[in-house]
This record gives C-alpha cells, structure tokens and sequence, in this order.
C-alpha cells in the first residue's frame, strides 16, 4: 500500500547473499556414478513474491502460488546450476528430488520427495567472483522458518521507504529485529570494496612502473645521444638531414620499447593466474584490456623516445666536428 512500491517478498536468503543451510540432494531416477559425489545444495525458503521483488528471473514453470501451504503435495524451486545439474537437456518441471545425507538427521527438515515446479536463474551469491552453486527454494508455508528477511522492489528511491517499511514490520512483528537495512546497490558496493582496494593499489604500482620505465628509456637514448654526439655530427655533415637522425634515434628506442612489450605481456598472461582473485569483472587473459594496456604503454614509451629524437636533430655539425 506504500507508495513506490512495485513489490514486496519474504526470503531466508537475501540477494547477494550465500545461504548457510545446505544439504545434500539427490533426484528421482538419477542413480550417482561409481565414485561420484554427492550433489550439494542450498537450502532457501521464499514467499511467492519473493522472486519478482528480488528481480530473480523465472527460466520455466511456474512461481510458489498461495494454494502451496502445508497440506498442499511438497514443491520446490530449483535454480539454473541445479537443473543443470540432474537433468542436462532435459525438462526438470514435474521431476522429484530430496534432501538427504546424515546430517538431516540432526535438522527440522524431512527427507520427502518434493516436485519441481520452476527454475530460476543462478544469484551472484558468497561475492562477485564466486561460481555460483546450486540452490533449492521451498514455499515458506512448507517449512519452519527459521530466519529471513523483507525484500522489497521499487520504483525510485528506495531508501527513502525505509522509516514507512520500518513502522509497518514493528506494527505487526513489535519483536521483530531489523538490521541489515540496505539498497542491492549498497551491498554490492560493500561486498566489492575490498577488491577496489587492491585495483587501487595494483593500479598504483602499475602507473609507478610505466613512470619508470618512460624515464628508464628516455635515459638511456638520452645517454647514447649524448655519447653520439659527434657520431651524429659526421652523419650529418655528409648529408643525413634532422629527419634522419630522428628516425634513427626513435628506432632504436622502438626496439627497446618492442622487446619490453614482447616480455610484458608474455610475463603479465603467466602471471595472470596468480592475479585471478584480484580481477573483478575482466577475464585473466582478457584481449582487450592486454591490448590497451599494451597501447598505453606503446604511446608512453614513443613520448619517452621523441626527447631524446628531438635533441639529437638540433646537434650542430660544425660544433660537434669542432669539440672532436
């Protein structure tokens, strides 16, 4: 009834985050090879509400309606690696699976036969660069609900509902706890920060070493120009113009520059397996972001390489030829 609210919905788990209720699950009809493990899932319970406010796509069959309560035959919705999971290539709506393992023994949750009836899709649950892992929603009215919270979906600002939401739930639950109160967009933000810290800090070190090896190089062609002078002088005196003689310098510092490129990029793809946790977003191996890194370093090192080009193109030869 609030205004600017699309939608409301109860889950156990709330998005962006890993559930800590799993079991193992094994489905009707799909015997285990010799050796193989035991699927693991995680255990969820949801309103019928709660996929749409929490913007989880339904992939096939159908939402938890109302008619799902306790006397009602025992149904479940799976997520995508789940389905995928069981039945590769199949129709899992209609199929059975079940909670089972030892450790149900000790926990309120039975070992019935439940029947899918949708597939939602995978959450970026436990980080944004955790693999995401299979998850079995069940009605909340078929389950003892042992914890969960308010998801609520709207059409603008949605902080801004949070004193309204705050004085309904105390109205209805006054006991009720209520913390964690936040956008999805905080939470991600909260949830990838650590990892901003370490793409500031490599970035840091990055920009140092492109600043010292701009410098290395100017040094060095500045260092051979200098030795050169008289070098420089004879040529140019035998008729090699300003021209010329830039272009030799900046060829020299384009093999230096090339050779450097080859063995960076080389070292950064062997290296990138040890970097996979700092990346968010971008592949290890991603072509486009080697190939602008590449660029970039390609534009600072011909800056780098023009100085030196440039001072060797005003050498005098009538002044080189009289210091020699």
């Amino acid at each position: 009834a609030l205004p600017g609210v699309i939608e409301a919905g109860l889950g156990s788990t709330m998005p962006l985050r890993r559930s800590d209720v799993a079991f193992d699950v094994t489905a009707e009809g799909k015997p285990l090879a010799s050796g193989e493990a035991v699927p693991h899932a995680e255990l969820r319970t949801a309103s019928p509400e709660f996929f749409s406010a929490a913007g989880i796509p339904l992939l096939a069959g159908r939402a938890f309606a109302a008619t799902d309560g306790r006397g009602a035959p025992k149904v479940v919705i799976v997520n995508r690696t789940l389905a995928d999971r069981f039945f590769p290539g199949e129709d899992p709506i209609g199929r059975r699976i079940a909670w089972t393992g030892e450790v149900l023994k000790f926990s309120p949750v039975s070992g019935d036969w439940r029947t899918i009836v949708g597939v939602v899709g995978n959450t970026q649950d436990g980080g944004p660069d955790a693999e995401p892992r299979g998850a079995v929603y069940m009605p909340f009215a078929q389950m003892l609900a042992i914890g969960g919270g308010l998801v609520i979906r709207a059409d603008s600002n949605a902080l801004a509902l949070v004193p309204a939401v705050s004085r309904i739930v105390r109205r209805i639950a006054p006991t009720a706890p209520i913390e964690n109160v936040m956008t999805v967009s905080q939470y991600r933000d909260r949830s990838v920060a650590p990892r901003r810290v370490n793409a500031a800090l490599v970035s840091s070190f990055g920009i140092l070493a492109a600043i010292i090896a701009a410098v290395g190089i100017a040094g060095v062609l500045a260092f051979s120009v200098s030795a050169r002078t008289n070098e420089i002088g004879i040529r140019m005196s035998l008729g090699a113009d300003a021209a010329r003689v830039r272009r030799m310098v900046l060829g020299e510092g384009g093999v230096l520059l090339g050779i450097g490129l080859v063995v960076g990029i080389g070292g950064a793809v062997l290296a990138s397996r040890l970097m996979r946790r700092l990346l968010f977003g971008v592949a290890p191996h991603d072509p486009v972001t080697i190939g602008a890194v590449a660029l970039g370093l390609l534009t600072v090192g011909i800056l780098a390489c023009w100085l030196p080009a440039a001072r060797a193109a005003k050498v005098q030869p009538a002044v080189a030829l009289k210091s020699e």
